[in-house]
């Protein structure tokens, strides 16, 4: 008996030991994509790659895996923009100075169209200088809801010629200078905002099934289209209502993604926007509680996959190295990589990244689940403990019995 406990505790430890040592194998995913780098021949490059609906259909969001030639790559993800160049100057206005302790500057800014916002402040000076300014922004000049310091200078033909307003909507700017700086302010830029990227389906609403005291609307989603905010429009203006999203996970059993209490006014605009607690790509319904109140009438649902992003390093490429995306397994834990494997947003203002995209989806032939990874390796651990619990009672139950005879042979 005690060399079949010796050798439960020993296949105990190397089963831990293997979860904690072993790399993790390619064969637990059941969908890959290569990804086509067009520029291969260069070195010290970022990648970046857009994520499609291939991906989002078939992903459950933690299990992304990045390989090189069958190796992990670290990687970051992050909400996908189109990133736009446009910008253009304006004079601002000077609406007050004052020249006594210090230097008092008070300007406003042009007007800003839709989109756009106010980047970097021109300063100039006919005499060098060296400052520290107190910049102050706000909807009004009675009250400027930011505070910045700022240090300028001019030494000759050098200066520092700019004030980063940091993408501001402000358009009143209070300058507190130190005396004898005589600047002016001879230009503001204004840029268009970068534009999220995701893409929209319109799902037809069709006649709701009614309940004691809710309403439950199905919808199919035949394109599996993958959403992570499920907008929601009603005849009624003004309402508040329990509402409940369900959609089937591996088309059988039905999770919720969101549950709570929506209130909607008519300044809100059309939609209600719902958010999912993660990634959807099936049927779905939606519950709506009315309580003793009317029933809502639901005219339009749309669902949105807002488009993400990847971007790694990739050194030394050659026509030989191959990156491939790995994914599709439920039970793979979220990635953690150090942050300094991956590009920084200091890395990405030096370096211009290189667009690469995704082929098309096939499933992974050697796709099965490793004896030490999950869900195989919780039920080796799970039937392991009950198994060890097992002996220990079973070694208790011996002493006990033994101590009984011991104490009727006593008697």
């Amino acid at each position: 008996m005690n060399k079949f406990y010796q050798f439960t505790i020993l296949l105990f430890l190397l089963s831990q030991s293997s979860l904690i040592a072993r790399p993790l194998p390619v064969e637990n995913f059941k969908y890959k994509k290569e990804i086509s780098i067009s520029q291969k021949n260069s070195e010290n490059k970022i990648i970046k790659v857009l994520l499609d609906e291939e991906f989002y259909k078939h992903s459950f969001y933690g299990d992304l895996r990045l390989t090189k030639n069958g190796e992990i790559v670290p990687y970051k993800i992050r909400n996908a923009e189109e990133i736009s160049k446009y910008t253009e100057k304006l004079k601002p206005e000077l609406l007050f100075t004052k020249k006594d302790e210090l230097e008092i500057y008070v300007l406003e800014l042009p007007k800003l169209p839709e989109g756009m916002s106010y980047s970097k402040l021109t300063v100039s000076s006919a005499y060098d200088y060296e400052t520290s300014i107190t910049l102050k922004l706000g909807d009004n000049p009675d009250k400027f809801s930011e505070t910045k310091n700022v240090f300028l200078y001019k030494y000759g033909t050098q200066s520092s010629g700019e004030i980063d307003l940091g993408n501001t909507k402000f358009r009143y700017v209070r300058l507190e200078v130190e005396t004898g700086s005589n600047l002016k302010f001879p230009s503001v830029t204004r840029t268009k905002e970068n534009k999220n990227l995701y893409f929209e389906r319109t799902h037809q609403v069709t006649s709701p099934t009614l309940e004691e005291s809710s309403v439950l609307f199905s919808f199919p989603n035949e394109n599996q289209s993958s959403f992570q905010t499920l907008k929601l429009s009603f005849e009624e203006k003004n309402w508040e209502r329990y509402i409940t999203v369900r959609g089937k996970v591996n088309k059988k059993e039905w999770d919720t993604v969101f549950q709570g209490t929506i209130n909607h006014t008519e300044k809100d605009g059309l939609f209600t926007e719902i958010p999912m607690s993660s990634p959807l790509s099936s049927e779905f319904t939606v519950q709506i509680e009315d309580g003793e109140n009317e029933t809502l009438h639901l005219k339009d649902v749309v669902t949105i996959q807002p488009l993400e992003e990847i971007l790694f390093f990739a050194d030394n490429l050659s026509n030989d190295t191959n990156y491939t995306l790995y994914y599709g397994n439920p039970y793979q834990w979220a990635a953690n990589f150090d942050p300094y494997t991956y590009p920084s947003e200091d890395d990405l203002r030096e370096i211009t990244p290189t667009y690469a995209k995704l082929e098309k989806e096939v499933e992974n032939p050697n796709f099965g689940y490793n004896l030490i990874y999950p869900p195989i390796s919780g039920y080796i651990t799970t039937a392991l403990f009950y198994l060890g619990i097992f002996t220990l009672l079973f070694f208790i139950f011996s002493i006990l019995k033994s101590k009984r005879l011991v104490v009727k042979e006593t008697v």
